[in-house]
């Protein structure tokens, strides 16, 4: 019985049943981090299951997914502030922003989500370093930081799409033509056919 299959045993098991926390962040709250499997969010800021919506990737970085993600935090499930964690020794940053210490690369994700049209909440996005020896976590200063521009390893800015307006990487279009306009076929096909957007 390998790892998976003593989780799935486990979990079929019957279990005292918990009032289960409603869908909006009961502290209004978003936390973006990094996948590290040594890292617990809602242990670092001293927060329960329910209390925040947490997002995390590789380093902790702000892609088109966690914008979308955030907009409908906070649009639709009312969030108000975001809180970026990244941490010391991570080989995500070191893949995709090799050239970037951790304060800095922290220093660009906040000043990105601070900037992105799409989030109606963007005064209360702060930044967080965790050293993963000593355990400790500390804000970094970013209020009087010079604007963000897109990380160039990221490849080109992000494009809003004509239909659905939200913002997406123009090289993830499946079509050539339709790259610069529409964030994929369902919009692409949408607006062929004059009909709502689908998302």
């Amino acid at each position: 019985m390998d790892a998976l299959d003593r989780i799935l045993s486990g979990v079929a098991e019957p279990r005292p049943r918990r009032p289960e926390p409603d869908a909006q962040p009961r502290k209004g709250l978003a936390v973006l981090t990094c996948m590290d499997a040594r890292i617990d969010p809602l242990r670092l800021l001293d927060l329960d299951p329910g209390d925040a919506h947490v997002l995390r990737n590789a380093g902790g970085v702000v892609t088109t997914d966690v914008l979308e993600s955030l907009a409908m935090s906070q649009e639709r499930l009312g969030t108000r502030s975001v809180v970026v964690i990244h941490h010391t020794h991570c080989a995500g940053l070191a893949a995709r922003l090799p050239e970037q210490s951790v304060e800095a690369s922290l220093r660009a994700a906040v000043r990105l989500l601070r900037a992105a049209p799409d989030l109606p909440h963007r005064d209360h996005v702060r930044g967080l370093v965790l050293d993963t020896e000593s355990g400790s976590l500390r804000e970094v200063p970013t209020r009087d930081a010079a604007p963000a521009r897109a990380p160039t390893s990221h490849g080109p800015p992000l494009s809003r799409c004509l239909w659905c307006k939200r913002a997406f990487d123009p090289r993830s279009s499946p079509r050539r033509r339709a790259r610069r306009s529409y964030c994929g076929d369902p919009c692409r096909l949408a607006a062929r056919a004059g009909r709502p957007a689908p998302f």
